[in-house]
């Protein structure tokens, strides 16, 4: 069932899951008193959490930075291969003095060390230079994959044409200075602690968040559904089924059956359900908003635009994606924001 409400939740929306698409859909005009019966969002318990940035973690951080700043750089002709190397080989294979199917090719880039070839030919390859001819003497074994070959004596003649070797930076003060904006070993790592402190603090806040936003909806009941704005959702998801089934070449039939429905009927079911949910959660959203005050700033508006489109997601992939302008999209995610702070801010800590 959650792979199935998965499915309707990707089709409607691109980020929450919470945001109306489709046609212009809007709460306004709707007394939202005679829909929803709101109980307690204020007051909510939520468990505590504590925050610990270990040794490890910073080191880890170090480390991944290391490898985001590697370079790869061309070996000499005459220099040394070894393991981790990435050759660049034409090779040919014989058994008993004669080609054997899939056993030649020309200008194949092979890194040595990724077992990508039977026992022997890449650890045969270390300690080889740039530019040598190598000739190997190897056994497949017995229990490979083309019958014809297994437990095999072969030969294989490898010319090296070129090789690269990607070279990690040490962990120095010259390294921190011509990466970072920091002068300085210490401060370059309090920064990275407090990096690591910031997101693991944001995860935990975000599943306080998560939880309590669980309560709120539980403890709201609704007294009926605006049926036009639920139909809505129906449609749009069937339609969005339609679009992705077009897109990968499949019926909908088939693009039913890939995400578990069984027949129509079982995805009009789910798509129901689904739909009435997140009509649920927008109206939740818009009560709590307006009874509290809730606002956001043109500033958080602008980011969130910018982020969006950072991302790929401008005004003209919004609107096909949800069928809003960006300015609707951004004015609901805004929203729910505000209120998962309001809640989180108005909880009781266990």
């Amino acid at each position: 069932m959650k792979k199935k409400l998965f499915v309707i939740s990707a089709c409607i929306c691109l980020m929450l899951g919470l945001t109306a698409c489709g046609a212009s859909v809007s709460y306004d005009d709707l007394d939202l008193d005679e829909y929803i019966e709101v109980g307690d969002y204020k007051g909510l318990e939520v468990a505590g959490f504590t925050v610990e940035v270990t040794e490890d973690e910073i080191q880890a951080q170090i480390d991944s930075e290391l490898e985001a700043a590697a370079a790869s750089e061309e070996i000499p002709k005459g220099d040394v291969i070894a393991d981790g190397d990435t050759v660049n080989i034409d090779y040919v294979g014989k058994k008993d003095g004669k080609k054997f199917d899939g056993g030649s090719a020309e200008g194949h880039d092979l890194v040595i060390g990724s077992d990508s070839f039977i026992d022997g030919f890449e650890d045969g390859l270390i300690g080889k230079k740039v530019g040598q001819k190598v000739k190997l003497e190897l056994t497949f074994p017995e229990d490979y994959g083309e019958s014809s070959l297994a437990g095999q004596d072969v030969v294989f003649n490898v010319t090296i044409n070129s090789a690269t070797r990607v070279t990690t930076p040490e962990y120095d003060l010259d390294f921190v200075k011509s990466t970072t904006e920091y002068d300085s070993i210490e401060a370059y790592e309090a920064a990275i602690e407090k990096m690591i402190y910031e997101n693991k603090e944001a995860e935990e806040i975000g599943n306080q968040q998560t939880e309590l936003w669980s309560q709120a909806l539980d403890n709201t009941k609704v007294i009926k559904y605006p049926d036009k704005i639920v139909d809505h959702y129906v449609d749009f998801n069937s339609k969005q089924i339609d679009e992705m089934a077009k897109s990968y070449g499949m019926s909908r039939e088939e693009m039913l059956a890939s995400y578990d429905f069984g027949d129509e009927e079982e995805f009009a079911t789910v798509n129901e359900d689904s739909s009435r949910l997140r009509v649920k959660q927008e109206m939740l959203i818009e009560y709590i908003a307006a009874k509290e005050g809730l606002k956001y700033t043109e500033k958080e508006e602008n980011e969130l635009i910018a982020e969006f489109e950072a991302m790929g997601y401008d005004e003209k992939m919004i609107q096909s994606q949800t069928g809003r302008t960006m300015d609707e999209y951004v004015r609901m995610e805004l929203l729910y924001q505000k209120v998962l702070e309001f809640i989180l801010d108005n909880a009781k800590t266990k």
